[in-house]
């Protein structure tokens, strides 16, 4: 740290220690003995606020040298307590929140310093552990302490590609920057005795400007939140009641809106240098486009929120705009995006298929959508229906947002109707009691094929791939088998394939004509043949267009006479088709037979 500051010119300050008591001396001895064993306390000072504590804790701290402290006569919780802390630290050292049920362990502050003057823009850092919320909790768990010493050995070595920009530090080990500090203010004594309060503090040093960095090379241990959860349900409680009043201040929920959906990165699979646009529609906070960043360094984050107030956080780093992906044009070129990431919200638009067909243009040729959508035959679900219930919730399957629901086989459907292809589609599964294995056995029995894993499937995760006409190798698979259609060549598996790609709507009739015109010979009788096996499978939107194209090219070719007047009989414009027939100029057999069956004179054998 002396290096830091005498070779790059750096101020860095000193550093205060805020550690809050309630009872559980023995954790307090083991944390103050960790601070002085493996970091030393030349450039900071400890403070202890203890919350009128009764099992000595009190006594022991009056004994202690060199540490500051306030003693409470009563429990005033933990932002109030915090604050106190701060107050009386010296007015230009940064502030370290540290829980006492936690062990410093070898380079763990020196490392959270160490990210905290990367950057005059961060202003706070927060470290791993082995028991901790929000995705700051390591993999590995050991059967002793020892095996956590020696993974610290291991993993605390300074290393910036270990940092990890995030929207939210949990505070049981936050150290946060004296100046920024100064700006955002104390910690928000409404979350009081606690909980929430770092989301909350965590928002407002994000909306000063200011950085929040993950530490991964600072492991600190934790025993785990031992004063509060000593009630479990007095605990709950009050996770709820602070719930609501942080999103009463926010206007957003916090647990929902700062997800970091992980297995949805994982479904990205790029090159990590390679510069990816990735658009993610429902971003909330930015919490996984944030993440996004920090696996793809050189990817372009943009997102679509529709809750202002989350939007705003998300805004810090990310291209964040509102438009209303159902009613309008996207406000991004065409041929832009890499990825785009539907979050759960296709289940809120009241035509989804029409939002995956519009954004088509929008993804590159060979972009990717990703896709987390909720399974409406979850047991859950089912068990609800069989007890005559449709109960909506905050968040889930049947969030009260939620206008349409999915199975597996209509998401395959409507994804692969639309023109994406090499489709993956990956089920998500919750947790599940014995009995609900046991109602899913029974349950299953009713069904003639299997699907047992579609009840227990909370959600599926969906990777599909776009494939547009203006891709090259595309349109020249479009162009060859047209071909083959004019020179009569394996026409009937020509026409199938053919058909297969326009029911995808891979290909429009605009498409289909433009090919035409550029590359075929025998145009009219082409334009003709499609038009009509596009009628034989009820393609009818590309019907009309085709045969009006081969009018336009020749206009006395009397087979796109008969067919055009053959169409609009069989779709009920029997007037229109006789008022057709009978103002032409020229006819044929084939024509006059055709007026006798409009007529009902004689039976179409068509």
């Amino acid at each position: 740290m002396e290096n830091l500051k005498s070779n790059y010119e750096i101020k860095v300050n000193n550093y205060s220690i805020v550690i809050l008591t309630y009872n559980q001396l023995d954790y307090t001895k083991v944390c103050i003995n960790s601070i002085k064993n493996y970091n030393g306390n030349d450039d900071c000072e400890i403070i202890i606020i203890d919350n009128n504590s009764t099992d000595g804790t009190v006594e022991w701290i009056k004994e202690q040298e060199g540490i500051k402290y306030i003693l409470n006569e009563e429990n005033k919780g933990f932002p109030a307590g915090c604050n106190q802390g701060i107050e009386i630290a010296n007015k230009d050292n940064d502030i370290f929140l540290l829980n006492n049920d936690t062990v410093i362990m070898p380079n763990s502050i020196f490392n959270l310093r160490m990210g905290l003057y990367s950057n005059e823009k961060v202003g706070a850092t927060g470290a791993i552990s082995n028991s901790v919320s929000y995705y700051q909790q390591i993999s590995e768990q050991y059967d002793d302490f020892d095996g956590y010493m020696g993974h610290s050995l291991k993993n605390n070595i300074p290393d910036e590609s270990l940092y990890y920009e995030r929207v939210k530090l949990v505070g049981f080990a936050m150290l946060i920057k004296r100046e920024t500090l100064n700006i955002v203010g104390l910690l928000d004594e409404r979350f009081t005795p606690g909980n929430f309060e770092d989301d909350d503090i965590s928002f407002r040093i994000i909306k000063e400007g200011y950085k929040l960095l993950l530490c991964k090379d600072s492991y600190i241990h934790h025993f785990g939140s031992v004063s509060f959860r000593e009630d479990s349900k007095k605990y709950n409680k009050l996770l709820s009641i602070n719930s609501r009043k942080f999103k009463e201040k926010w206007g957003f929920a916090s647990e929902y809106s700062n997800f970091i959906r992980n297995e949805i990165i994982d479904f990205i699979d790029e090159s990590k240098n390679k510069d990816i646009n990735v658009l993610e529609i429902g971003c909330a906070t930015g919490a996984t486009l944030l993440e996004i960043k920090n696996r793809y360094k050189n990817a372009n984050l943009y997102g679509i929120e529709f809750n202002k107030k989350a939007a705003e956080i998300a805004k810090s780093f990310a291209d964040i705009r509102s438009d209303n992906v159902e009613s309008i044009e996207l406000s991004y070129e065409e041929n832009f995006f890499d990825y785009i990431i539907f979050s759960d919200v296709l289940g809120s638009f009241y035509n989804p298929e029409k939002v995956l067909r519009k954004i088509k243009k929008y993804l590159k040729p060979e972009g990717y959508i990703i896709a987390s959508i909720a399974n409406v035959m979850h047991h859950s679900v089912i068990r609800q229906l069989i007890n005559g219930s449709w109960a909506y919730d905050e968040v889930g399957i049947l969030d009260k947002k939620n206008i349409r629901f999915f199975t597996k086989s209509e998401i395959m459907k409507i994804v692969s109707s639309l023109g994406y292809k090499d489709i993956v589609i990956k089920s998500m599964n919750g947790f599940m009691t014995d009995e609900d294995k046991d109602f899913i056995e029974q349950i299953s029995k009713l069904s003639v094929v299997s699907v047992s894993e579609e009840f227990e499937t909370y959600n599926y995760l969906v990777k599909a791939k776009n494939y547009d006409i203006n891709n090259e190798k595309f349109k020249r698979k479009i162009t060859f088998l047209i071909r083959r259609l004019e020179f009569d060549v394996d026409v009937e598996e020509s026409i199938k394939e053919l058909i297969e790609y326009i029911k995808s709507s891979n290909i429009s009739f605009d498409d289909i004509i433009d090919i035409i015109a550029k590359d075929i010979v025998n145009k009219v009788y082409i334009l003709n043949y499609i038009a009509i096996k596009c009628f034989e499978n009820n393609l009818f939107d590309y019907v009309i267009p085709l045969l009006c194209n081969a009018y336009e090219i020749s206009p006395r070719n009397l087979e796109t006479k008969y067919n055009i007047a053959n169409v609009l009989n069989s779709i009920g414009e029997k007037e229109s088709a006789i008022k057709y027939l009978e103002n032409l100029t020229e006819s044929n057999e084939k024509i006059e037979k055709l007026k006798l069956i409009i007529k009902g004179e004689e039976k179409n054998e068509l």
